[in-house]
């Protein structure tokens, strides 16, 4: 996030798109320095914490920010793909809210929406066997790279016990966000697209290119 800061009249501001309205907004930032000291069985630690606490002088709403990580409201990714299929948008939808908190569980959820996906492009099967029937029918070698990238990352994050630093960092829940986007508008936006644009052709023309396919 781009992130603007300045002072003025002693008063600290942040410039950033609010969470909560979205518009590029000027923000009056309370600081607050949060000091612990904890000591056990002879030793001691002590830790100093930042809490920043944003308030938008556009909508009036606050956001907190615990050492430069934001803990409410929650951050979304972008929005799914409009042709996302429901079933699969929903999982996007659930894992978009919780990556910045538990990126595992967010990977863990997109693995499930590659698994709806196949689904809803008419296989039934496991995984990795869904993903070898599409490379079958033709899809897109790129489109295959990107199935197997979610379905390999995703198995990491639901195999109890098995340490992967990949899927502990919010970036890698991005990066499969990304690609379930891609992967829906290569293999139903783009169909969807091309199949209007046919449709739209002259009955002439239409006529033209079904002679040549008999």
């Amino acid at each position: 996030m781009d992130i603007t800061e300045y002072t003025k009249d002693g008063i600290e501001f942040k410039n950033f798109c609010c969470l909560h309205c979205g518009v590029f907004s000027q923000m009056r930032a309370s600081h607050l320095i949060v000091n612990k000291d904890v000591s056990r069985e002879g030793w001691s630690i002590h830790a100093e914490h930042q809490l920043y606490i944003a308030t938008c002088q556009c909508c009036g709403n606050s956001s907190l920010w615990w050492d430069g990580n934001c803990v409410y409201p929650d951050i979304k990714y972008s929005e799914s793909n409009p042709d996302m299929p429901e079933s699969v948008k929903s999982l996007y939808s659930e894992a978009s809210c919780i990556y910045t908190k538990s990126p595992r569980a967010a990977c863990a959820l997109l693995r499930l929406a590659i698994e709806r996906l196949c689904n809803e492009l008419g296989e039934n099967d496991t995984i990795d066997k869904m993903i070898g029937n599409l490379v079958k029918k033709g899809i897109p070698l790129t489109v295959q790279q990107a199935l197997d990238s979610v379905r390999v990352i995703g198995n990491k994050a639901v195999h109890p016990g098995q340490i992967s630093l990949d899927v502990e960092k919010k970036e890698t829940a991005e990066i499969l966000m990304r690609l379930l986007n891609l992967i829906t508008q290569r293999l139903i936006s783009d169909p969807k697209e091309a199949e209007s644009i046919y449709n739209q052709l002259p009955g002439t023309t239409k006529q033209s290119i079904e002679r040549r396919d008999k």
